[in-house]
């Protein structure tokens, strides 16, 4: 009953060697699949020698060693403790083993040379950290001096039986160690398509929920349009009937005015987050056309002049300021220039808002400025390619949503009119963001 048992345990082996290579450890795959090749090598180069008449020693280490790497195979298994496996087999199995089989199986004539260079790469392969660096290098110490060992004192070595038998151990290293590699070299060519299915399928999973994040904040935006079309309109309208009804009216009418600038803004929040969707999407829609630049700031400056003045700031626009035609979307431009003009008066209080344009190398400069708050460095680092989050005190909706989305909108928007958006900024000094765009023909 012992016998038919542990029969069963060694007709399972193969099978329960393969099963620890279906992890995704590379080194513990390579030597289970190693284990399945090297045990039958091993055992088969004992039962060669005993064919060739090699001395009992050489057969019976080759046989030991088969078995142990049995129970290094178990060993990592049971334990997990795979690099502690590795470091043994390396020192047991290379340093030791193999130089006994060098002296007493045929030393330089012989195929034990070519299983030093298999084990200098398997144990540069499945080693790492200062393992790879202590026994990669003791390895080499110790196969170069048993060669030049066994050339400097030939009486050491026991010569193989016959010529046949030297050719024939050369043959069998050779067939031996290439199938070890090949199998080492196809398990790692194996475990790269994986991965690189698994970062496909992964890839393209990633791309679905951009794609339906997108869409859902598209379909949030829509739907938030709509109460704030009503809200609004009631609020202009009750502004209306309030007009000349004495004081208690204009107060009312000055709450709906909050109400109505609030919405305002609330609708401008929706459209960035409608655009942060077509951005994600890679579908911002730009129709750039030749326009005057100066042009399209002045008329964005006298419909937003009420927004600028807001906060008792003085709006300079400098004499002499160039008028140059650049290809751009207006309305495009237009909603640049609205998020930083907003952002400017928002962040300034009884100060200057300046405003100029320039032509510099075949580029057309507009410059705004401002003597309010200032950046912080590390807040000025995100502006333009990402919202801020770093403020200590967190972001404001009244004065900071506009360095998150509004910013990020109009980077992407002189981006893909093929200009810049720079930023300059001294802590309580101020601050002045640059527009380069593209001349028109």
């Amino acid at each position: 009953m012992a016998a038919r048992d542990l029969w069963a345990s060694v007709r399972r082996l193969p099978g329960s060697l393969l099963r620890g290579a279906d992890t995704d450890d590379f080194r513990a795959r390579l030597i289970a699949i190693t284990a399945v090749v090297g045990v039958p090598i091993c055992w088969g180069s004992a039962l060669f020698n005993v064919v060739l008449g090699s001395q009992g020693w050489t057969v019976s280490i080759n046989a030991l060693a088969g078995l142990l790497i049995l129970a290094l195979v178990w060993f990592g298994r049971t334990t997990g403790f795979y690099q502690l496996t590795y470091v043994i087999a390396v020192g047991v199995l290379f340093v030791v083993f193999f130089p006994g089989l060098f002296f007493l199986g045929g030393g330089n004539h012989s195929g034990m040379p070519i299983w030093f260079a298999f084990a200098l790469a398997f144990s540069a392969i499945i080693l790492e950290g200062p393992a790879l660096l202590v026994m990669v290098p003791l390895e080499a110490v110790v196969f170069m001096g048993c060669m030049l060992a066994a050339y400097f004192s030939p009486g050491s070595v026991t010569p193989l039986p016959s010529e046949w038998a030297v050719v024939f151990d050369q043959m069998y290293s050779i067939l031996a160690t290439g199938l070890a590699l090949v199998v080492a070299l196809r398990l790692w060519v194996r475990m790269y398509e994986r991965n690189q299915t698994q970062i496909t399928a992964r890839n393209a999973e990633l791309a679905r929920i951009d794609t339906d994040r997108a869409e859902f904040l598209a379909l949030v935006a829509h739907e938030l349009n709509t109460p704030l079309a009503v809200i609004r309109t009631h609020a202009d309208e009750a502004s209306l009937d309030l007009q000349g009804r004495g004081a208690g009216a204009s107060r009312a009418a000055s709450d709906l005015g909050v109400i109505g600038s609030e919405t305002d803004r609330l609708a401008r929040l929706v459209g960035q987050l409608l655009d942060v969707g077509r951005i994600t999407a890679g579908r911002l829609p730009i129709d750039p056309r030749p326009v005057n630049l100066d042009t399209v700031i002045q008329q964005t400056l006298q419909a937003y002049s009420h927004l600028l003045t807001q906060h008792g700031n003085t709006l300079v626009v400098p004499a002499g300021s160039a008028a140059p035609v650049v290809l751009a979307d207006r309305e495009r431009i237009t909603q640049v220039l609205v998020n930083l003009l907003s952002n400017a008066s928002r962040h300034t209080h009884d100060g200057t808002i300046s405003v100029a344009v320039a032509e510099r190398a075949g580029l057309a400069e507009v410059s705004i400025s401002d003597t309010g708050d200032g950046i912080a460095p590390d807040i000025l680092e995100q502006l333009g390619r990402q919202p801020v989050r770093s403020r200590p005190d967190g972001v404001r909706s009244a004065r900071d949503t506009g360095l998150g989305l509004g910013l990020l909108i109009s980077r992407e928007i002189v981006v893909a009119h093929g200009g810049e958006l720079s930023f300059e900024s001294v802590r309580g000094s101020g601050t002045t963001v640059r527009v380069t765009l593209p001349l028109a023909a």
